[in-house]
Parts: C-alpha cells; sequence; structure tokens
C-alpha cells in the first residue's frame, strides 16, 4: 500500500508532523515544502518527478492502495516476470525467479508507458464497453417505448373492436325490431279484416232478430208464415257465413316470439374479449467482445513494432468484377464488409465469408464510408451535380435514415469517438455531429478532391494527391508532420492507422501499400505489384479499407480494379 501521502515522510520519520505538499511516487512518499528542495537537490532523487499531493489525490482509491515497492524485502521492484506477470525486485529474482527466463528491466517496461498500445488498448476498450452498456441500454429503454406503444395500440384495437360489436349488434338489433313491427302490424292487419267482417255477420243476425220480434207483434199469420221461409233462408246463409268465419286462415290464434342467434349467445358466453400474451425474441444487439484484442493487453504487447518488423499476412480475396469502382469500404464488427461501388451509384454488402449478400441503391455517388459503432450505421460520403450529402444508413434495414447536407463535396471519412470527420473540397477537413448539428473546420486548406483521412487518438492524418503527401495534425489542426518520398508514394489515396501509430497509406500510381513510421520520418513498401497489385486496365485504383491487430499479426484487405 502507498505510504500516508497527507505527511511528510521525512519529516514523519523524525517523528515531526508536517504536511506533504507534493508527492513522489519513486520514493513513495509525501514532502513538505522544504523536504522537497532537499529532495530535488540529492544527486539520488533529483531526476525523480513529482506532483502536488491536490493531484495526487485525484487518483483513484484503488490505484493510490497499490503496493509501488515489494511488501516483503521492501525494496523497489527492478525487474518483471513476464512468466508469473509480476513485478520483482533484487531479492525476488534470487529467491524466487531465479530460473525465469522471461525478465525485463522494470525502467524499459514503464517508459512511455502511457503513450504504449496496451493503454490505448484499454482506452478503447473502456470506449468500446460503453457503447456497448448504452447499446444495451438503449435497447431496453427502446423496448419500453415499444411496450407502451404496442399496449396503446392494443387498448385502441379493443375499443374499437368493441365499438365495432356495439355499431353491428345496434344495427341487427334495429333490423329484428324493423322485422317485429312489420310482422305484428301484417298479422294485425288480417285480424282486424276479419273482425270486420264478423261485425257485418253480426249486424245481419241482429238485423234479422228485429224484424222477427216486429213480425210477431205486427204481422198477420198469413204473413208470418210467408215471412217465415225468407228468414230462415237468411238465417241459413248467416250460419254457413259464421262456418265459414271459423275455417278462416285467420283463426288461428297468432303469437310473436323471438329466437336470439346463436352467435350472439356466444358473445354472452365469452369469458374474456380476448387474450393478451407476451413474445420473447432474441436481442438483437451485438456488442463487441474481442478476446484477442484483451490478449494484446498483456505486458509484452507494450514494446510496439517497428516498421521493419510487421508482415502481412494475405487473409481474404474478394472478387469484385461487378463493380463499377470501388472508392470506399468498411468492415462490420460481425464480420461483414461493405464498399462503395462510386460508378454504379451502390453500396455492396458482403457476408463474412466475401459472397454477396445485398445491394443498396443510392441517387448519387458513393465515396467513402465509415462504421458507427454506437448506433450501428454507416456513414457514406455521396454527392453529384445534384446532390451533395452524408447519407447515414442501416445496413439492416438496407435503408437511409437520415442525410447531413454539405455544400462541398464530401471525400473520405471516418469516426472519432462520437462526431465524423470528414474531407470537404476546398474547404479542409470537417468535424459534424451524427445529427448533422455543428459542423466545424478541424484543419482549414484548400483541400484537393479523392482525399482520405484517418484518425488515431489525438492526430488526424490524411492524404494529398496533389503534392503526393500524407500529413499529420493534432486535434487542434496543428501540424506535427508532413511525409513525402515520390519514389515509393506516388498519388495517395486510402490511409488507416494500427495501433501503435503505424500508418499505412494506398500508393496508386506506384501499385502498392505504404506503411509510414508514427514520427513521419520513414517509410517502407509493405505491398506491391509483385504481391498482385498490379492493374487490371488502364485506370488502377487500390483501397486499403481496414486492418485488425489479430494474435500478434496485423490483417487487412486490399481492393482492386
Amino acid at each position: 500500500m502507498a505510504g500516508n501521502w497527507t505527511v511528510c515522510g521525512v519529516c514523519d520519520f523524525r517523528n515531526i508532523n508536517k504536511a506533504s505538499i507534493v508527492w513522489c511516487s519513486e520514493c513513495d512518499e509525501g514532502l513538505c515544502g522544504e523536504c522537497s528542495e532537499q529532495h530535488g537537490a540529492v544527486k539520488s532523487s533529483r531526476n525523480h518527478s513529482v506532483i502536488s499531493v491536490t493531484e495526487y489525490q485525484k487518483l483513484p482509491s484503488n490505484v493510490l492502495e497499490i503496493a509501488q515497492t515489494c511488501q516483503k524485502h521492501k525494496e523497489h521492484y527492478q525487474t518483471f516476470c513476464k512468466k508469473h506477470d509480476c513485478p520483482c525486485c533484487r531479492r525476488c529474482v534470487i529467491e524466487t525467479h531465479n530460473e525465469c527466463k522471461d525478465l525485463i528491466a522494470i525502467d524499459d517496461i514503464v517508459q512511455n508507458v502511457k503513450s504504449s498500445s496496451a493503454f490505448f488498448e484499454v482506452e478503447q476498450t473502456l470506449v468500446q464497453m460503453l457503447e456497448n452498456v448504452r447499446r444495451i441500454r438503449n435497447d431496453r429503454t427502446e423496448n419500453l417505448k415499444c411496450l407502451l406503444d404496442q399496449r396503446v395500440k392494443i387498448e385502441r384495437d379493443i375499443k374499437q373492436t368493441r365499438k365495432l360489436i356495439n355499431d353491428h349488434l345496434d344495427k341487427i338489433q334495429d333490423k329484428t325490431i324493423k322485422e317485429l313491427y312489420a310482422n305484428e302490424e301484417n298479422e294485425s292487419k288480417r285480424i282486424k279484416l276479419l273482425l270486420c267482417e264478423i261485425e257485418d255477420i253480426e249486424k245481419g243476425i241482429s238485423d234479422l232478430q228485429g224484424n222477427q220480434n216486429n213480425i210477431r207483434q205486427h204481422a198477420s199469420e198469413l204473413q208470418t208464415f210467408l215471412a217465415l221461409k225468407h228468414i230462415e233462408k237468411e238465417v241459413s246463409d248467416k250460419a254457413e257465413c259464421i262456418q265459414s268465419v271459423l275455417k278462416n286462415e285467420d283463426m288461428k290464434i297468432k303469437t310473436l316470439a323471438l329466437e336470439v342467434n346463436k352467435d350472439v349467445q356466444n358473445i354472452c358466453r365469452a369469458d374474456c374479449f380476448g387474450s393478451v400474451s407476451v413474445d420473447s425474441k432474441s436481442c438483437k444487439v451485438v456488442i463487441d467482445s474481442n478476446k484477442n484484442k484483451e490478449a494484446q493487453m498483456m505486458i509484452p504487447s507494450l514494446i510496439s513494432k517497428c516498421i521493419d518488423d510487421i508482415k502481412l499476412s494475405n487473409k481474404m480475396q474478394i472478387d469484385l468484377q461487378s463493380a463499377g469502382n470501388v472508392r470506399g469500404c468498411a468492415i462490420l464488427p460481425n464480420g461483414k464488409m461493405m464498399f462503395c461501388d462510386y460508378d454504379n451509384q451502390n453500396l455492396i454488402g458482403l457476408k463474412s465469408n466475401g459472397t454477396h449478400e445485398f445491394e443498396i441503391r443510392l441517387d448519387t455517388r458513393a465515396f467513402d464510408m465509415a462504421y458507427i459503432e454506437g448506433e450501428n450505421t454507416i456513414a457514406v460520403t455521396s454527392g453529384d451535380m445534384g446532390q451533395i450529402v452524408i447519407h447515414i444508413i442501416d445496413p439492416n434495414s438496407r435503408t437511409i435514415k437520415r442525410t447531413i447536407q454539405t455544400n462541398e463535396f464530401p471525400y473520405g471519412i471516418t469516426l472519432n469517438k462520437t462526431v465524423l470527420v470528414y474531407c470537404k473540397s476546398g474547404k479542409g477537413i470537417m468535424e459534424v455531429q451524427l445529427n448533422g448539428e455543428s459542423e466545424k473546420a478541424l484543419v482549414q486548406f484548400s483541400m484537393p478532391p479523392y482525399s482520405y483521412v484517418a484518425v488515431h487518438g489525438d492526430n488526424i492524418y490524411y492524404t494529398n494527391k496533389d503534392n503526393n503527401s500524407v500529413t499529420c495534425y493534432d486535434i487542434h489542426g496543428n501540424l506535427k508532420w508532413e511525409f513525402k518520398d515520390t519514389q515509393n508514394l506516388q498519388y495517395p489515396q486510402g490511409i488507416s492507422v494500427d495501433s501503435n501509430g503505424n500508418v499505412y497509406v494506398v500508393s496508386r500510381d506506384t501499385h502498392s501499400v505504404v506503411i509510414i513510421s508514427p514520427d513521419g520520418k520513414r517509410c517502407r513498401t509493405i505491398l506491391s505489384s509483385r504481391d498482385g497489385l498490379k492493374p487490371t486496365s488502364s485506370k488502377f485504383k487500390v483501397r486499403i479499407s481496414c486492418f485488425l491487430k489479430k494474435n500478434c499479426r496485423l490483417h487487412f484487405e486490399i481492393f482492386q480494379q
């Protein structure tokens, strides 16, 4: 564990309680102002680097607790054992690591460790992990919104279905009631007509009765006798009429009844409106988990590879004969590959094994592309005289999600964390947010067309075909170096940078790929016409897509037409 950084270690040793103002990591103790001056004057410690205690206490607590000296022997670490993956003091080597062969001086390992490949890889891994977590969070947030939208939709569908049922029931109810009224009216009309006929018979019988009473009172015997025959005939006629009425169909007793349709009855028997289920589908989130990248974080990878030590192995050869002019390309995390077909205004998608999978048609010529990890999309620089834009394309749905307008032709493009960096013809190297807002110039100059750009750490690199150069700027636009070597580099095009800061550039006119040292002072041709980079037509173009460091070997694809 680190010493007590709140008090001066030298004064504390003399039983004097004095607050420290600086911290010496090599001495592993704090120093007051007076002791700090002596510390800087003594020959054994004058080269020690010290920082203020205020800055030192900003370190994470777990870093402050790391012992910087051997806890067993109370001596400074001098070597690092690769076999046991641990630092050792002088006595540790003698007692425990005497037979270990992979011992490295601790000073050689810690030198420039903050700018080492491993430190950069850890930074990139943390960025990658954070993007993965954000991707998962966004996926779950999107799922929550999806559930809410589906609940609202289903609720609306239920109410709509209920309304349809109600409307239909009202309709068939009205229809049945109309039928009920019509039947009742029809039967009532028939009965009323029969009643009128019965009333006529009743009146006729009553008249006969009245006539017979008058005959009894006022007629003679002869008149009564003669009239009786006539009355008997009328009575007989009335009796026949009564019999006729009795036999009439309308004398049957009519009743109204309702038989409810079984389909309607089934509605009443339903115990639920419907069933709501929850379906589960496989998660669409694809996260990057590169075991090989983790392996690079081991101490041996701290030693950067010199450009003279780098060797390439042929990973894959891809047939793109149907493509008009491949200008840009990208490799997706799932291994799939995409290419800009400049002449045919297409994006070509290939499976990880190099076989053709799909094409996305554009309205303009596609020049270069960059993969946007956070949202799993592709940024494509595109333009002609009618439209000059950067398309953001979803490779899964194969549709254009949005476009970023630009008033000058965009060429090479790359992603720098959460912003796009691209070459803007006549303007320079530009930076723009993923939503198209807050565009600003990182480096302003008359940028020639057909330039490509790459970003590594805080450095920006771009190719200039007009003066056959590769230029490196820092993120603030300050020039760091410019490389020119017309013997090896002519008409530079595609550019990429590995984790050690080595720059790879396609030299079109020399039919080669050149690697430039991180300081921009040396170069070496690593692929040439002898490796198969030969022109197949009068116009030879070659584009380096990307390279990955796997198992300590550099792999990258070369595309030629």
